[in-house]
Parts: C-alpha cells; structure tokens; sequence
C-alpha cells in the first residue's frame, strides 16, 4: 500500500502538467514540487500572461529612434559620464528605475533538457522582484 502521507498535494501535480514536467525522474520532481509549493505562482503565471498578451502599439507603429537622438558613451567626456551615471543612481534609488537582464545560454548550459529552466532562477528572479515591488 502506498503511503500518502509523503505524497504531493494534487494542486502541486497538477502543475506539474501545467509546466508539461510529468517527465521527469522522482527526485528532481520532488526537489520542483518543493520549489513550486515555496513560489508565488499564481504572480509569475500573471507576468506570464501579460508578457504574452499584445499591448500598446501595433508592431508597424514602431520606428527605429532617430540616429540623432542616440548617443554613445564612447563619444561622452568624463564630465558627462559622471552626470549621467549619479542621475542613473539616483533614478535607482528613487524607484523609478531599474532593470532586468536575462542573457541567453542559461538553458544552454543546463544539464535537463532542451528548454529547461531551473526552478531556483524562477524563485531568485520573484524574490527580486518582490524587493523591488513594495
């Protein structure tokens, strides 16, 4: 008879199939499921959806910016270096600024399979965002 008491809660199965992760080897499921139930999954399911959903203007509204609007750092004097890197930290601090980088090749290196994300970058990138977000 198999004991239940160790068994997963059928929502945490359930999104299992959700992620399509019904494949994988008992240890690694159970280490996912952990990292699930200790998630917010219901928000990056949101991010999810709205990273998806079309906004703003349609793709033939958006134009390259005009070359004489760009500028390069290689061009700046040190003068203008400086402004523009205090005015970057104190657009940071003040809240009104910020960034997330995703490089590619993550998954490239990982030792799953083609298009598998570790679950710790998923939990790392939420709990930034919740800092972030207050």
């Amino acid at each position: 008879m198999k004991d239940s008491s160790n068994a997963p809660p059928q929502h945490l199965l359930e999104r299992l199939k959700d992620y399509k992760k019904t494949h994988l080897p008992s240890g690694t499921s159970f280490l996912l499921k952990n990292e699930i139930s200790s998630s917010r999954t219901s928000r990056i399911d949101r991010i999810i959806g709205c990273s998806f959903r079309p906004q703003g203007l349609p793709t033939e509204a958006i134009e390259p910016v005009p070359e004489n609007n760009v500028s390069t750092i290689k061009k700046w004097t040190m003068e203008e270096r400086e402004r523009w890197w205090k005015m970057g930290l104190k657009a940071i601090s003040d809240g009104i600024l910020g960034e997330l980088r995703l490089s590619g090749g993550q998954v490239a290196k990982s030792t799953d399979g083609n298009g598998e994300l570790y679950s710790e970058t998923l939990k790392l990138l939420d709990d930034m965002a919740m800092r972030g977000i207050k």
